[in-house]
């Protein structure tokens, strides 16, 4: 399955750029889905990533993230994700993150891919993606919210004072 959700951000590309790019591992910043977040250790298998990838607590668990691509000039990151909660007919999951520039400001484009094994494809296909679409679209719309204001969302901050943001932050400090 393949989906991707875009966005018009007002902001420049370099500053859009420099939150999903250099600061790929502060997305418990600014993304409300993600309650705290840091780099995963090792080595970045890709030249130029800031970090190998990151590790995040979120609204559906724990999280480790490897990123997969990294290119400065044509401003795009890419990663798999696994998580302690993923279903075994998850066979894969990969998003990638694609900036252009946009009037004044920034095309921000998600693309998720998730390899899901028959036959849940097929049973659960539609309503997974459903919940992808939910979750990518709050992601962008909270980048855009972060990227011009510099400030978190309202749904972010509403998210970062639930007990299981406390406790996903207080688990990691």
């Amino acid at each position: 399955m393949e989906l991707t959700i875009s966005k018009q951000i007002d902001a420049p590309l370099e500053q859009v750029w420099d939150i999903v790019g250099p600061n790929y591992t502060s997305a418990g910043d600014w993304a409300s889905s993600v309650y705290i977040s840091g780099a995963r250790p090792g080595t970045p298998k890709v030249a130029h990533a800031p970090a190998a990838g990151r590790i995040c607590e979120t609204s559906l668990g724990p999280f480790t993230e490897t990123i997969e691509a990294y290119d400065e000039a044509r401003h795009v990151v890419s990663y798999s994700a696994t998580g302690a909660k993923m279903p075994g007919f998850m066979k894969g999951l990969r998003n990638t993150w694609t900036l252009t520039p946009s009037g004044n400001g920034t095309k921000a484009s998600m693309t998720l891919r998730a390899d899901i094994a028959f036959p849940m494809n097929i049973l659960m296909g539609w309503m997974m993606k459903m919940q992808f679409k939910k979750a990518l679209t709050e992601t962008i719309d909270d980048l855009k919210v972060y990227a011009e204001t510099g400030r978190p969302s309202p749904r972010k901050i509403k998210a970062d004072a639930s007990q299981k943001a406390i406790a996903a932050r207080q688990a990691m400090a």
